[in-house]
């Protein structure tokens, strides 16, 4: 009776994922193009505003300007749309790589990615409407108050400290049901962590059950939740797959952006290029690499570096692409002798699976596996995510983190096992020390920038991560894990051998800090987190203007001057709604609001 059961499951498993795979055909034949793109007769106008980026600062500031200001707004993307797939969270990383990620790679790293073929790390940033918003893992981050008022007292920032930010990040955070949280009871693994927040309770740690960017299953990043409702506006144009090349500046009666130079290639590759006026504003939304990248390659940097490169100076602004900062992580696989409560390619392939997403949004499918972190704000904050997945996929996996196949298999020993239960747990320092940069190989913008982000080149950033490391190997070991029986995989790199681990560090779980060095610098990943590139105070003024240009905003991950407590995504989209009030209030002090 069970066999038959469990075949009339598959054989239903199997009727609904074709009649799925049917309806997102038939939905991707019928969808409408994108609304409201500038003809190409339109291509001699000039726009009050010109955003450019259509990620998450671009698409939330587009809406509000596109909603609220009588000005014409025209939102320029290099990208089109998103296909129908990513909006099924657990597939988001299948998406790296493809048509909607610039697939940017840093230069080979000094101190890190000793694991990583050429030492280079994989840095998908997304390409198209809602950009990397429709490309990220979906995580909502409240913010964490000291980090403004960091910025206020460090950076001599007044108007920045979280008194000034907590009213827009209340208003960045999706309502229910526009948001999904990991429940108490989601897994064995959430119960177990609930259990130890008791456990725990006389350290600083604090708890937090993942919160998503997900609808009924699906994902609502900035385009869904902002963008798509505003796309039809009068005031509203846009241009896609199209690529802004060069900012003009002109000095008359003041320093400002008068135009855009745009490319767009045709069916047959060639490329037309066009100009676009600013009457008003040019904002810049192209994120913590390009942004910086559509300056230098404008004139718009140090005087010293843009001469060697043959690019005339426009303006002076040295620190134009420095200060690149991004969180570095440590996963450590754990094996689970339990059943049932983690994500594995058995899991993944079930029948009901499907059935339950396509009929009520939940399951794997409908979140990506990241159930809750821990994070330490003491002097050297810290923090611990927990990542319910069992079987780690190589030919899926090992690519997109450009992982040396012996390092990967390393990492994750059961590679091979599709129904290993168990989970990651991912050690990073949530204030790293460690500065990067965002330079060009020559002028052109269809080259990609060159990307350093120098990690753990601070010795600061290496001792907070290994105590993020030893806090949560006593969490997993600890009695509130006991009943999952955990075994953590340490594991055993050639490079590293001198090291460990040796067989008392399986049982104690205390390798030494040589060790865990050496493993941070050859299997550590970059979090995808980049920011600090045009920071507030130094490149941009209190009001996101770019200083000495009067018309010229940046608004998107470049402008952090330091590094989010937490995933960046809603703390973006806070500071373009700022953005867009003071841009607005400027419109209502000339009388032009409407």
């Amino acid at each position: 009776m069970g066999l038959k059961f469990q075949k009339i499951l598959v054989l239903g498993g199997i009727i609904i994922g074709f009649l799925s795979v049917v309806v997102i055909l038939v939905g991707t034949l019928l969808k409408n193009n994108i609304p409201n793109v500038l003809a190409p007769e339109e291509r001699q106008f000039a726009f009050d505003y010109v955003i450019v980026g259509a990620g998450t600062g671009g698409s939330t500031l587009t809406s509000l300007l596109a909603k609220h200001s009588n000005g014409s707004v025209l939102l320029v993307e290099a990208g089109g749309q998103f296909g129908l797939l990513s909006r099924i969270p657990l597939l988001t990383t299948f998406q790296q790589k493809g048509i909607n990620d610039w697939s940017f790679l840093s230069v080979p790293q000094k101190h890190s990615s000793k694991g990583l073929i050429e030492q280079r790390q994989c840095l998908p940033r997304g390409k198209g409407l809602g950009g990397s918003a429709n490309l990220n893992y979906m995580l909502h981050f409240d913010g964490h108050g000291p980090d403004f008022d960091a910025w206020r007292d460090l950076h001599n920032l007044s108007d920045w400290g979280w008194a000034q930010v907590r009213s827009f990040m209340a208003a960045a955070k999706p309502k229910p049901p526009d948001m999904f949280e990991i429940p108490r009871r989601y897994s064995k693994l959430t119960e177990a962590l609930n259990e130890a927040q008791a456990q725990f309770s006389h350290k600083d740690w604090i708890f937090r059950r993942s919160t998503y960017n997900i609808r009924n299953g699906l994902r609502f990043s900035v385009l869904q939740q902002f963008l798509n409702p505003m796309l039809h506006r009068p005031n509203l144009r846009l241009l896609p797959n199209a690529l802004v090349k060069r900012i003009q500046l002109n000095s008359s009666p003041m320093l400002h952006a008068a135009s855009i130079l745009v490319g767009i290639k045709d069916e047959e590759n060639r490329e037309q290029e066009f100009s676009i006026e600013v009457r008003r504003e040019l904002i810049l939304c192209a994120g913590a690499y390009q942004t910086p990248q559509l300056l230098l390659a404008s004139g718009i940097g140090d005087a010293a570096v843009l001469n060697k490169l043959g690019i005339p100076l426009q303006h002076s602004l040295p620190l134009v692409g420095h200060n690149l900062h991004d969180h570095f992580n440590v996963p450590l696989f754990v094996s689970m002798g339990v059943t049932g409560p983690t994500l594995n390619q058995n899991t993944l392939l079930h029948p009901m699976t499907l059935i339950n997403f396509l009929s009520s949004g939940t399951g794997p499918l409908g979140n990506f596996g990241v159930l809750g972190n821990v994070a330490s704000y003491g002097g050297s904050p810290f923090g611990i995510t927990f990542f319910g997945a069992g079987a780690i996929d190589e030919s899926a996996l090992m690519s997109i983190s450009n992982f040396k196949g012996p390092a990967f298999r390393a990492l994750f020993p059961r590679y091979y096992n599709a129904s290993q239960e168990g989970f990651v747990v991912i050690s990073n320092c949530l204030q790293p020390r460690s500065r990067g940069s965002v330079r060009l190989l020559n002028r052109h913008m269809r080259r990609n920038p060159l990307i350093d982000p120098n990690y753990l080149s601070s010795e600061e950033d290496v001792a907070c991560t290994i105590a993020a490391i030893r806090s949560a190997v006593e969490m997993v070991t600890s009695p509130a894990f006991a009943s999952l029986h955990p075994r953590i995989h340490w594991p055993r790199l050639q490079e590293c051998s001198n090291f460990g681990p040796f067989e008392r560090d399986f049982l104690d779980n205390q390798p030494s800090d040589h060790y865990l060095e050496c493993l941070m610098r050859h299997i550590g990943l970059g979090s995808h987190h980049p920011g600090g590139t045009c920071a507030l105070g130094s490149v941009v003024d209190a009001q996101l203007r770019l200083r000495g240009v009067s018309n010229v905003r940046v608004v998107d991950a470049s402008v952090l001057p330091r590094p989010i407590s937490g995933n960046p995504n809603s703390v973006v989209a806070a500071i373009a709604m700022r953005a867009a009030s003071w841009i607005l209030k400027s419109e209502l002090q000339a009388g032009d609001l409407k």
